[in-house]
């Protein structure tokens, strides 16, 4: 039996009638750019996912849902420029408008091979958000038949295998204080926020770990916040995160310098190796200090330093490579023992039955109670 365009869409289950912006017939399928408008009814029922054959059902309030939701508010230009959705189709017919560039789209045996979440925000967000501000989001959607359509389906399915993630030290690249520290001076070297630095006559190596660590032990900022977020890799990754922060802005600022870099990374390690030269029993009892919170030791060390004119060119009056290199080892031995002293008057429980050092040294509440103490 043959049917019409119009009787295949009321007996198909589910189908979709479109007017796209633009459309195109490719190689694998179609193209069709939409609005989100135009597809605001597709995942609003509770049988949705059932109904389409989707991978997964709706996800709720995940975090990357919550992320999506809040751009197709806030920004809905980008909610379409950050992916697409990716449908299975048993026929996709096109049917010339009255206008140019009018034509009707009818997809029949509708299947969402990629992209519900998105589809089910557009669906919750329906009500709330006047159809003009969904029109502004605009959706590239694939639509896949016969074989290609299994093809897309298949490799959907286990598209993690192929996904390289990005991370927030990924999308420091997008940082301009970054950037233009990419732009200075490096001795020769260079300084890419994915593989860290390279600079000097001897092409010395610093990770971006490490130069995330040294600038926030020598940063201003009179609490030892940055430095707390740096000591841990969970710690950078937040703070890497959030570019708009305090904390991310007194690590990462407009004046930061390559020279700048070099001396906080020379001085921050130059700390760390007189921790570690310390003799084992001055890390005994509340002496742990040293092994679970070094960072804290390092940032207390530092204090003295003129951090304010840390990325002022060589010509600075303050001679720098001399005090990292003779001063600082001693500071940072009786920044040490100042420390394990208040930490041992502040807390004499800590390392009891039911304490550990190991949990309780690097808890930032500590770090501050320390942070006033005398050098």
């Amino acid at each position: 039996m043959t049917y019409s365009s119009v009787e295949r869409l009321l007996t198909a289950d589910p189908a979709l009638s479109l007017r796209p912006l633009q459309v195109a017939q490719l190689t694998r399928g179609w193209a069709v750019d939409v609005t989100a408008a135009d597809l605001d009814m597709l995942a609003a029922s509770v049988d949705a996912p059932r109904r389409l054959s989707a991978k997964r059902g709706c996800l709720g309030a995940t975090g990357a849902n919550v992320e999506l939701a809040r751009m197709l508010e806030e920004r809905p230009e980008d909610f379409g420029a950050v992916g697409q959705i990716v449908l299975g189709a048993e026929t996709v017919e096109v049917q010339p408008g009255p206008r140019l560039f009018a034509d009707t789209l009818f997809v029949t045996g509708l299947e969402c091979i990629d992209g519900l979440q998105r589809l089910r925000v557009i669906a919750d967000l329906r009500d709330r958000l006047p159809r003009e501000h969904l029109r502004r989001a605009v959706i590239r959607l694939e639509i896949r038949c016969g074989a290609e359509r299994d093809r897309a389906r298949h490799a959907y399915d286990v598209e993690d295998r192929y996904r390289n993630g990005s991370t927030a030290q990924d999308r420091l690249i997008r940082c301009p204080n970054i950037r233009r520290l990419m732009a200075g001076d490096w001795e020769k070297g260079d300084f890419d926020p994915r593989r860290g630095a390279t600079a000097g006559p001897h092409g010395s190596r610093f990770s971006m770990a490490e130069v995330t660590s040294a600038l926030a032990c020598l940063s201003d900022d009179p609490l030892p916040t940055a430095a707390h977020l740096a000591a841990t890799p969970e710690g950078q990754e937040a703070l890497w995160s959030d570019r708009t922060s305090a904390v991310y802005r007194s690590v990462f600022h407009g004046r930061m310098s390559p020279v700048g870099v070099m001396r906080a990374v020379e001085a921050w390690r130059t700390a760390r190796s007189a921790l570690a030269a310390m003799p084992r029993k001055s890390r005994q009892g509340h002496g742990h200090l040293i092994e679970y919170a070094p960072d804290l030791i390092c940032w207390k060390a530092c204090r003295w330093l003129p951090l304010m004119s840390l990325h002022t060119d060589t010509r600075s009056a303050f001679a720098w490579d001399r005090a990292i290199e003779r001063d600082l080892p001693a500071r940072t031995v009786r920044a040490a023992e100042s420390l394990v002293a208040h930490y041992r008057a502040l807390h004499p429980e800590h390392g009891r039955p039911g304490s550990s050092y190991k949990s309780e040294a690097p808890r930032f509440g500590l770090w501050r109670e320390l942070a006033d103490c005398a050098g």
